[in-house]
């Protein structure tokens, strides 16, 4: 969901209150993301920040509220999802991510609270690169061996 220069606007005045349902919320969320990785504006990147923050301040409360009657027909399949959203960067994706929240770690200059936050992810993000590193390429067969890749 690339931004472009001209929809900026449109996310900085992009309404959503305490009332807003989870999946705008989540759509927002998103939005605001991918305008935060798309600007070069330092000024753009911090409103986009921001807005990102108050969007995700909403929705985090929620996470394990009901979901409403109203939003289950649109959560509702008829056939088992051939995809369920999966996070998977590959390994030098992974290792970019893992050196910039050390990096930021390293700083010091993070509150107690958001420094916790960050040494969990990376902890995270870590564990999940490790076992991405690690984890078995080839299948053998009988006499042939075959890349577990050309199997997904």
């Amino acid at each position: 969901m690339p931004v472009y220069p001209t929809q900026y606007h449109s996310l900085f005045t992009l309404p959503f209150t305490h009332v807003t349902d989870f999946t705008e919320l989540a759509d927002h969320c998103e939005r605001f993301a991918h305008g935060i990785a798309s600007s070069d504006e330092p000024l753009q990147k911090m409103a986009l920040c921001g807005r990102l923050s108050a969007c995700l301040a909403l929705l985090q409360p929620t996470l394990n509220d009901p979901v409403p009657d109203c939003l289950k027909p649109s959560l509702t399949v008829e056939d088992i999802p051939a995809h369920r959203p999966a996070f998977e960067p590959e390994a030098t994706q992974l290792a970019g991510y893992c050196q910039a929240l050390t990096g930021l770690l390293m700083g010091g200059a993070l509150a107690a609270e958001t420094e916790t936050v960050i040494a969990e992810l990376l902890c995270e993000l870590v564990d999940y690169f490790a076992d991405t590193v690690k984890a078995p390429r080839w299948l053998k067969t009988g006499g042939e061996t075959i890349s577990l890749e050309s199997l997904h």
